[in-house]
């Protein structure tokens, strides 16, 4: 019986130490559940546009909607390759197609979850990155993050409207 009640003891472990750690880091947490929201957001966003307007732009200066999605993808491992725990090759920006595009995003929005998932609540405001755009906090990393996948969201939401398409409503 000793063994039984030891072993289902034992076999809870993983699981209170998750909890544990949830626990412990509720900002890191926050960051995370907003950054899978972001990921859900500009992957239906990117999902709108048809195939063959991934080549469109707006105007000759823009870069065409798929090279939007492609930029999003390589800027977010950029700004997150000192906090990633696996580091992954920036995407080609000329395989620009919708499918090309939409890979690129997920496994750029996986990168970002799994290196904000590295952090703790302390680290956010201890630990110093190199971004790429300078010596920053983790934080200030993962806000320049958020802010550069805003920014083109954006710009990808007036592409839409350019081509006649209602993009889908905005969430928080």
């Amino acid at each position: 019986m000793r063994l039984l009640t030891a072993f289902f003891a034992l076999s809870l472990l993983p699981f209170t130490a998750g909890t544990l750690a949830a626990a412990d880091n509720p900002t890191v947490n926050r960051l995370l559940d907003h950054w899978n929201k972001s990921k859900a957001y500009m992957l239906e966003i990117a999902g709108q546009m048809p195939p063959a307007d991934y080549a469109s732009r707006p105007n000759p200066e823009e870069m065409t909607f798929g090279q939007q999605m492609v930029h999003i993808a390589n800027g977010t491992l950029f700004l997150v390759h000192d906090l990633a725990p696996k580091k992954q090759d920036l995407f080609d920006d000329k395989k620009a197609d919708k499918e090309s595009a939409l890979a690129a995003l997920r496994t750029s929005f996986d990168a970002g979850a799994a290196a904000l998932a590295t952090l703790t609540d302390a680290d956010l405001n201890t630990r110093i990155v190199d971004s790429g755009e300078g010596k920053m906090t983790a934080l200030e990393a993962v806000l320049m993050t958020f802010d550069h996948v805003e920014h083109h969201r954006g710009q990808a939401i007036v592409y839409l409207r350019v081509k006649g398409i209602r993009p889908v409503d905005y969430r928080f």
